[in-house]
């Protein structure tokens, strides 16, 4: 693994080999040689249900290089060809983790001459040597190597004072470090255990001598469980083997642990679990499962739960993340109209989030987790909560482009509401699905499933829901270039919104309105559009559309080249954000004024603008989002 020119190495090796733990440490060692970054990603190859697309990926990648949020197209082709553009030059060291195929890795290989791209997989991955990859393969350890794993967590001087028997509990790990390194996590914490008495243990278990690596860590991973003195340690590990994620928070722990019957001091647990090697910690108050030991805890459960006991985990599973969604959107969105979530059981308790970013940070720290938990709730026939839960993700995916992963929820949620049999679920997953195809560029299906949520609003009786399908149609037509569709959509809207007394989506309509007006060179109505809407938000409590009003008058008169009004209105814009956490209306408001400067013939004033607004892009999402909040 070269560092000096670009290099694309594939680690390939049965589980529990190493693989990771190779890669991690080569990295480690040459961080030094990736002054630009190191990007690492699981690809879940082990997870056939579940794997992780490029398309998923590569936003989050190119966030993490600097790319504004609203540059990252949504087509695979373009976000790679972008990738291989902010790479290039840049000495970056990419960790492509659990690959599946060649075709997951392709797109996230970087493209500078001093860059690396490291691959771990369980297949060969042969295709890649068409990219010029180097194979490298691992095997288990030497039984010298192992005994040295194995003396280095238990202890030398244990080791060599009985070193026949270590030989032996190595020999019976398959020599697979994972497996060593369970055993001498149990060695470790069990000082009057002998090596002896944990071969003889392991060794009954086993059905030969020479077990391959499922037998080997099996057994292994028996025998560790069994040695947990704690029945309470045992139980967490069986509940959350359930989880369907590798990874999880402390108080999605504390979520499952309060099934019947509860299990308390849920911290000290989970470092019983740490220091039995049996998880390792992710960051702070996250845990991660190695998939072979998570296969293992979701054995147990169905070996020693009953179904009736892992239904019950599973529902508390997704009602916990159903319950931190919907805390996080009524911080993101407060004024949102959203029904309100159904809980089988109680409703979870989950701490309030205090601010936007932090609500926001939970949201993308849990992005993984969505889909698989939806689809976990999908097979336990939860559909209520499989749309619930995308309903209430909506925010996430406002403020960050993972488009594909937006249009997957949508779909699972829309499959769910109509599984269901509830007509809103329907009617909101659709509107809201056609946003997602709308904000992924695939604007003409967007229009198709707009048609699909009008007439389930008609069949509902819900004007205002209508008039909100009507106002995202006239944004797709606006998106498409056809101005005039998109206006006769928005005033039919803003027509509806008049009828039902909606006086907050009357003021939406007409500022996208307005903007259509400023767009089509029609200065003097979208000024007209622009100041009523102004005038009409004032006292509703809607700090989060004032100044986006604002913003769309100041483009709207820099259009008409009223230079002066636009600078007025630009201002106040920026004033008006100056106490809030809408970064992203921010980043767009300074690249208004950078645009006014250049009019003005101020150079200066133009870059200083640009900076700014580049130092705040990719905390969050689209500058105008507010056109999209999902009533």
């Amino acid at each position: 693994m070269a560092s000096d020119t670009q290099s694309l190495t594939v680690i390939s090796g049965p589980p529990g080999v190493g693989k990771t733990a190779l890669a991690l440490s080569w990295l480690y060692r040459h961080s030094d040689d990736f002054p630009d970054g190191e990007l690492y990603v699981d690809l879940e190859g082990h997870r056939t249900d579940n794997l992780i697309a490029p398309s998923t990926v590569l936003p989050r990648f190119l966030h993490a290089l600097g790319t504004e949020p609203d540059h990252v197209p949504a087509d695979l082709a373009e976000q790679t060809a972008l990738f291989r553009t902010v790479t290039a030059g840049r000495r970056i060291a990419v960790l492509c983790d659990n690959a599946k195929s060649a075709a997951q890795v392709r797109p996230l290989i970087p493209a500078s001459a001093g860059g690396v791209c490291v691959v771990t997989s369980r297949w060969q991955l042969a295709p890649l040597l068409l990219d010029g990859a180097t194979m490298a393969s691992l095997e288990p350890l030497t039984t010298d190597s192992a005994v040295e794993l194995l003396g280095r967590i238990a202890g030398q001087g244990r080791v060599a004072a009985d070193e026949t028997a270590a030989r032996k509990l190595v020999m019976s790990c398959g020599r697979f470090p994972l497996a060593v390194c369970v055993e001498a996590a149990l060695l470790a914490t069990r000082p009057e255990r002998s090596i002896t008495s944990v071969v003889a243990g392991l060794l009954a278990t086993l059905p030969s001598a020479t077990p391959d690596e499922e037998v080997s860590m099996n057994a292994c991973l028996d025998q560790s469980y069994d040695a947990l003195l704690d029945d309470d340690a045992r139980q967490l590990y069986r509940r959350i083997g359930l989880h369907p994620g590798s990874e999880f928070s402390t108080d999605t722990a504390e979520a499952i642990a309060a099934a019947h019957p509860p299990v308390h001091d849920v911290t000290y647990l989970l470092a019983t679990l740490v220091d039995a090697s049996l998880l390792t910690t992710a960051a702070p108050d996250r845990y991660r499962f190695h998939d072979l030991i998570q296969d293992h805890a979701r054995s147990r459960a169905q070996r020693d739960d009953t179904a009736e006991q892992r239904a019950d985990i599973v529902r508390r599973i997704v009602e916990h993340y159903l319950a931190v969604a919907d805390a996080a959107d009524r911080v993101l969105y407060p004024l949102r109209r959203r029904p309100e979530p159904v809980y089988a059981g109680p409703p979870p308790y989950v701490e309030p989030f205090t601010a936007p970013r932090a609500a926001l940070a939970r949201l993308d720290s849990e992005r993984t987790n969505l889909l698989p938990v939806q689809r976990l709730a999908a097979e336990s026939a939860l559909h209520r909560a499989v749309w619930q839960l995308a309903d209430a993700y909506w925010a996430l995916f406002i403020y960050r482009p993972y488009h594909q992963d937006w249009i997957s929820s949508h779909q699972l949620g829309l499959d769910g509401a109509r599984a269901d049999n509830h007509l809103l679920g329907e009617a909101r997953l659709s509107n809201g699905l056609g946003v997602a195809l709308r904000e992924a560029g695939q604007c003409e299906e967007a229009l198709r499933v707009f048609e699909d949520a009008q007439a389930l609003r008609r069949r509902l009786g819900d004007r205002r829901g209508e008039a909100l399908v009507l106002h995202h149609t006239g944004l797709a037509h606006r998106d498409l270039g056809d101005l005039g569709q998109a206006s006769k959509a928005l005033r039919t809207a803003l027509a509806l919104r008049e009828e039902t007394g909606d006086t907050r989506g009357i003021a939406r309509g007409l500022s996208a309105l307005g903007e259509v007006e400023s767009l089509a060179g029609r200065h003097e109505q979208a000024i007209t559009c622009l100041s009523k809407a102004r005038e009409m938000i004032k006292g509703t409590g809607d700090r989060t559309v004032e100044p986006l009003i604002e913003r769309l008058l100041g483009q709207a008169h820099l259009r008409a080249g009223d230079l002066t009004n636009a600078r007025v209105h630009l201002s106040s814009a920026l004033d008006a954000l100056s106490d809030m956490d809408d970064v992203a209306e921010e980043g767009t408001t300074l690249e208004a004024l950078a645009e006014l400067a250049q009019e003005e013939d101020d150079a200066a004033a133009a870059q200083d603008f640009h900076a700014r607004a580049r130092a705040i892009y990719g905390r969050t999402r689209r500058a105008d989002r507010r056109e999209m909040t999902g009533e």
